[in-house]
Protein backbone atom coordinates (compact mmCIF):
# COMPACT_ATOMS: atom_id res chain seq x y z
CA UNK A 1 0.00 0.00 0.00
CA UNK A 2 0.89 3.84 -0.64
CA UNK A 3 2.50 5.83 2.36
CA UNK A 4 -0.59 6.97 4.69
CA UNK A 5 1.49 9.83 5.73
CA UNK A 6 0.30 9.22 9.42
CA UNK A 7 -3.27 8.80 8.13
CA UNK A 8 -5.51 6.09 9.92
CA UNK A 9 -8.16 6.76 7.21
CA UNK A 10 -8.05 8.42 4.09
CA UNK A 11 -5.48 11.08 3.49
CA UNK A 12 -6.36 14.23 1.94
CA UNK A 13 -5.11 13.18 -1.96
CA UNK A 14 -6.53 10.09 -2.11
CA UNK A 15 -9.07 9.04 -4.89
CA UNK A 16 -12.93 9.24 -3.90
CA UNK A 17 -12.88 5.91 -5.63
CA UNK A 18 -12.72 2.02 -4.43
CA UNK A 19 -12.65 0.13 -7.24
CA UNK A 20 -11.50 2.34 -10.65
CA UNK A 21 -11.47 0.63 -13.99
CA UNK A 22 -10.60 1.81 -17.63
CA UNK A 23 -10.70 0.02 -21.00
CA UNK A 24 -8.30 0.67 -23.87
CA UNK A 25 -9.24 0.02 -27.47
CA UNK A 26 -5.90 0.24 -29.33
CA UNK A 27 -5.91 1.57 -32.86
CA UNK A 28 -2.47 -0.12 -33.46
CA UNK A 29 0.62 -2.22 -32.11
CA UNK A 30 0.58 -0.98 -28.59
CA UNK A 31 2.41 -2.51 -25.50
CA UNK A 32 1.77 0.35 -22.64
CA UNK A 33 -1.19 1.84 -21.28
CA UNK A 34 -1.41 4.67 -18.53
CA UNK A 35 -3.69 3.90 -16.06
CA UNK A 36 -5.75 7.28 -15.34
CA UNK A 37 -6.50 6.90 -11.62
CA UNK A 38 -3.93 5.32 -10.78
CA UNK A 39 -3.23 2.34 -9.05
CA UNK A 40 -1.34 0.07 -5.90
CA UNK A 41 1.37 -2.53 -7.74
CA UNK A 42 0.11 -6.23 -6.56
CA UNK A 43 -3.80 -4.61 -6.61
CA UNK A 44 -4.81 -4.37 -10.40
CA UNK A 45 -6.23 -6.86 -12.71
CA UNK A 46 -5.82 -6.67 -16.08
CA UNK A 47 -8.37 -8.70 -18.80
CA UNK A 48 -7.06 -8.74 -22.86
CA UNK A 49 -10.44 -9.30 -24.79
CA UNK A 50 -12.56 -10.59 -21.44
CA UNK A 51 -8.83 -13.02 -20.62
CA UNK A 52 -7.42 -12.07 -17.25
CA UNK A 53 -4.05 -12.03 -17.88
CA UNK A 54 -1.55 -12.73 -15.38
CA UNK A 55 0.43 -10.14 -13.70
CA UNK A 56 4.80 -10.93 -14.13
CA UNK A 57 3.95 -12.94 -16.87
CA UNK A 58 1.97 -11.29 -19.51
CA UNK A 59 1.85 -8.07 -18.11
CA UNK A 60 3.66 -5.78 -15.75
CA UNK A 61 2.03 -3.25 -13.50
CA UNK A 62 5.17 -1.62 -11.24
CA UNK A 63 4.68 1.96 -10.55
CA UNK A 64 1.38 2.75 -10.04
CA UNK A 65 0.60 4.63 -13.28
CA UNK A 66 1.77 2.62 -16.53
CA UNK A 67 0.69 -0.99 -17.31
CA UNK A 68 2.70 -3.16 -19.68
CA UNK A 69 2.15 -5.68 -21.61
CA UNK A 70 4.60 -8.42 -22.56
CA UNK A 71 3.17 -9.27 -25.83
CA UNK A 72 1.49 -6.37 -28.06
CA UNK A 73 -2.15 -5.62 -28.38
CA UNK A 74 -3.61 -5.27 -31.88
CA UNK A 75 -6.29 -2.98 -33.22
CA UNK A 76 -9.50 -4.07 -32.50
CA UNK A 77 -8.25 -5.80 -29.11
CA UNK A 78 -10.04 -5.09 -26.08
CA UNK A 79 -7.75 -4.17 -23.05
CA UNK A 80 -9.67 -3.19 -19.13
CA UNK A 81 -7.42 -2.79 -16.01
CA UNK A 82 -9.39 -3.03 -12.82
CA UNK A 83 -7.44 -1.32 -9.76
CA UNK A 84 -8.44 -2.05 -6.02
CA UNK A 85 -7.62 0.75 -4.38
CA UNK A 86 -6.98 0.78 -1.25
CA UNK A 87 -9.83 0.61 1.82
CA UNK A 88 -9.24 3.59 4.42
CA UNK A 89 -11.24 4.42 7.10
CA UNK A 90 -11.84 8.49 7.67
CA UNK A 91 -12.32 7.73 11.41
CA UNK A 92 -13.07 5.17 14.06
CA UNK A 93 -15.97 6.12 16.06
CA UNK A 94 -16.99 3.21 18.14
CA UNK A 95 -16.90 -0.92 17.35
CA UNK A 96 -19.98 -3.28 18.26
CA UNK A 97 -16.87 -6.11 18.09
CA UNK A 98 -13.28 -6.70 18.60
CA UNK A 99 -10.77 -4.07 17.96
CA UNK A 100 -7.45 -5.75 16.88
CA UNK A 101 -4.08 -4.39 16.03
CA UNK A 102 -1.72 -6.73 14.18
CA UNK A 103 1.48 -4.86 15.16
CA UNK A 104 2.10 -1.62 16.92
CA UNK A 105 -0.67 1.29 17.84
CA UNK A 106 0.96 4.89 18.24
CA UNK A 107 -1.51 7.18 19.80
CA UNK A 108 0.45 10.99 20.08
CA UNK A 109 -2.36 12.35 21.75
CA UNK A 110 -4.86 11.55 25.09
CA UNK A 111 -6.45 8.09 24.71
CA UNK A 112 -9.55 7.66 26.79
CA UNK A 113 -10.34 3.92 27.77
CA UNK A 114 -13.98 3.13 29.57
CA UNK A 115 -13.87 -0.39 29.41
CA UNK A 116 -12.08 -3.21 30.95
CA UNK A 117 -8.73 -3.06 29.14
CA UNK A 118 -6.09 -5.56 28.77
CA UNK A 119 -2.24 -4.98 27.12
CA UNK A 120 0.59 -6.84 26.93
CA UNK A 121 3.14 -3.98 27.74
CA UNK A 122 2.31 -0.59 27.84
CA UNK A 123 5.39 1.94 26.87
CA UNK A 124 5.37 5.58 27.71
CA UNK A 125 8.17 8.23 27.84
CA UNK A 126 5.64 10.43 28.94
CA UNK A 127 3.24 10.54 31.92
CA UNK A 128 0.41 7.23 32.44
CA UNK A 129 -2.41 8.76 34.14
CA UNK A 130 -5.20 6.24 34.95
CA UNK A 131 -8.25 7.06 37.29
CA UNK A 132 -11.95 5.34 37.55
CA UNK A 133 -13.21 7.94 34.90
CA UNK A 134 -10.84 6.79 32.84
CA UNK A 135 -10.17 2.98 33.11
CA UNK A 136 -12.47 0.52 35.00
CA UNK A 137 -9.90 -1.75 34.57
CA UNK A 138 -6.38 -1.93 33.03
CA UNK A 139 -4.51 -5.41 32.88
CA UNK A 140 -1.13 -5.03 32.09
CA UNK A 141 2.25 -7.50 31.38
CA UNK A 142 4.69 -4.96 31.82
CA UNK A 143 4.52 -1.07 32.72
CA UNK A 144 7.63 0.68 31.26
CA UNK A 145 7.50 4.65 31.75
CA UNK A 146 10.42 6.42 31.97
CA UNK A 147 7.62 9.53 33.58
CA UNK A 148 5.37 9.15 36.47
CA UNK A 149 2.32 6.67 36.60
CA UNK A 150 -0.12 7.64 39.15
CA UNK A 151 -3.12 6.26 39.70
CA UNK A 152 -6.21 7.06 42.28
CA UNK A 153 -5.35 3.53 43.84
CA UNK A 154 -3.02 0.32 43.28
CA UNK A 155 -3.38 -2.97 44.40
CA UNK A 156 -1.63 -6.12 44.68
CA UNK A 157 0.98 -7.47 46.63
CA UNK A 158 3.89 -5.48 45.15
CA UNK A 159 6.27 -8.52 45.75
CA UNK A 160 8.51 -7.66 42.78
CA UNK A 161 8.77 -3.66 43.08
CA UNK A 162 12.00 -2.19 43.26
CA UNK A 163 13.21 0.71 45.46
CA UNK A 164 9.96 0.53 47.89
CA UNK A 165 10.82 1.35 51.78
CA UNK A 166 8.65 -0.09 53.89
CA UNK A 167 7.50 -0.89 57.49
CA UNK A 168 8.82 -4.48 56.52
CA UNK A 169 8.21 -7.78 54.57
CA UNK A 170 5.07 -9.28 55.13
CA UNK A 171 5.44 -13.10 55.86
CA UNK A 172 2.13 -13.84 53.24
CA UNK A 173 1.19 -11.89 50.22
CA UNK A 174 -2.79 -13.52 50.47
CA UNK A 175 -4.58 -10.14 51.81
CA UNK A 176 -6.65 -10.35 55.02
CA UNK A 177 -4.34 -13.06 56.30
CA UNK A 178 -2.57 -13.38 59.80
CA UNK A 179 0.69 -13.37 58.02
CA UNK A 180 0.08 -10.67 56.18
CA UNK A 181 -0.36 -8.39 59.14
CA UNK A 182 2.99 -9.89 60.57
CA UNK A 183 6.59 -8.32 59.05
CA UNK A 184 9.96 -8.81 58.94
CA UNK A 185 12.96 -6.98 58.47
CA UNK A 186 16.97 -8.18 58.25
CA UNK A 187 18.63 -7.47 61.32
CA UNK A 188 22.00 -6.56 59.79
CA UNK A 189 23.84 -5.68 56.86
CA UNK A 190 27.24 -5.60 55.29
CA UNK A 191 29.41 -2.74 53.78
CA UNK A 192 31.41 -4.65 51.08
CA UNK A 193 35.13 -4.52 50.82
CA UNK A 194 36.26 -2.27 48.18
CA UNK A 195 32.67 0.12 48.88
CA UNK A 196 32.51 3.23 50.54
CA UNK A 197 29.38 4.57 52.03
CA UNK A 198 28.72 8.05 53.30
CA UNK A 199 25.60 9.03 55.24
CA UNK A 200 24.53 12.53 55.60
CA UNK A 201 21.38 14.21 55.89
CA UNK A 202 20.41 17.67 55.87
CA UNK A 203 18.91 20.77 57.74
CA UNK A 204 15.61 20.28 56.72
CA UNK A 205 15.53 16.89 58.36
CA UNK A 206 17.26 17.67 61.53
CA UNK A 207 20.68 16.48 60.58
CA UNK A 208 19.04 12.89 61.25
CA UNK A 209 18.81 9.75 59.18
CA UNK A 210 17.42 6.34 60.77
CA UNK A 211 17.84 2.74 59.65
CA UNK A 212 15.73 0.08 60.76
CA UNK A 213 19.02 -2.35 60.82
CA UNK A 214 19.86 -3.62 64.00
CA UNK A 215 23.82 -3.66 62.85
CA UNK A 216 26.08 -2.39 60.11
CA UNK A 217 28.78 -4.63 59.12
CA UNK A 218 32.23 -2.92 57.68
CA UNK A 219 34.21 -5.67 56.12
CA UNK A 220 37.89 -5.36 55.47
CA UNK A 221 38.39 -2.60 53.17
CA UNK A 222 35.36 -0.67 53.50
CA UNK A 223 34.61 2.50 54.55
CA UNK A 224 31.46 3.97 56.43
CA UNK A 225 31.41 7.81 57.11
CA UNK A 226 28.25 9.50 58.93
CA UNK A 227 28.83 13.03 57.74
CA UNK A 228 29.67 16.32 60.51
CA UNK A 229 26.28 17.05 61.05
CA UNK A 230 24.43 13.98 60.70
CA UNK A 231 22.70 11.47 63.61
CA UNK A 232 22.15 8.39 62.32
CA UNK A 233 19.66 6.21 64.66
CA UNK A 234 20.14 2.65 64.72
CA UNK A 235 16.80 0.04 64.67
CA UNK A 236 14.54 2.93 64.68
CA UNK A 237 11.67 0.24 65.15
CA UNK A 238 13.42 -0.79 68.47
CA UNK A 239 12.49 -4.38 67.40
CA UNK A 240 16.22 -5.60 67.99
CA UNK A 241 16.35 -3.25 71.32
CA UNK A 242 17.28 -6.06 73.60
CA UNK A 243 16.29 -3.86 76.77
Amino acid sequence: MADRSGYIGRAPGDSSVIIARQTFEPTGVQTNFTFASGYDPGYLDLYLNGIRLIEGSDYNATDGSVVGLTSEAQNGDVVEAIAYKAFNVAAVSGSTGAFTVGTNLVVNQTTTLTGDTTAANINSSGIVTATTGDFTNISVGDVNSTGVVTATSFSGDGSNLTGVSGFGTALSNTAGALLNNIFKTPFAQTVAAGTSIRVDSDATSGGTAFTRLGQIHVAVGATFHVGSGTTLTMDVLRIFHKN
